[in-house]
């Protein structure tokens, strides 16, 4: 059984990817302030947001095969009404420095 991910340049490992990337950077450098706040939790919502719709595309098939990725967690992302918007700039944050890395590094590895 073939246990990568059959991805096409563009596909949704590809865009998990590159969002994850994109969250954790902004997650490790921080800020600090009220403005500062709004525009990291507009931020990680868009990037969080990006990460469930490209994981709802992921094959049941290659779900199945890593099933150590939150599949359901990030998927529900998605669902920004629902999921995003009752979490906050800190708990979004946290989410992308303590559960992202782990994704992001079981991804790179079945490229």
């Amino acid at each position: 059984m073939n246990d990568t991910f059959r991805d096409p340049p563009g596909g949704p490992i590809s865009r998990m990817r590159d969002a994850i990337d994109a969250a954790t950077r902004y997650a490790v450098r921080g800020c600090s302030g009220v403005s500062c706040d709004r525009a990291r939790a507009a931020w990680l919502s868009n990037q969080l947001s990006i990460i469930g719709h490209a994981a709802i595309e992921v094959s049941l098939e290659s779900r199945m095969l890593h099933p150590n990725i939150p599949w359901e967690t990030l998927c529900r992302f998605a669902d920004e009404t629902k999921t995003l918007a009752s979490m906050t700039a800190d708990e979004m944050q946290q989410y992308a420095e303590r559960e992202l890395p782990q994704v992001k590094q079981t991804l790179k590895q079945r490229q």
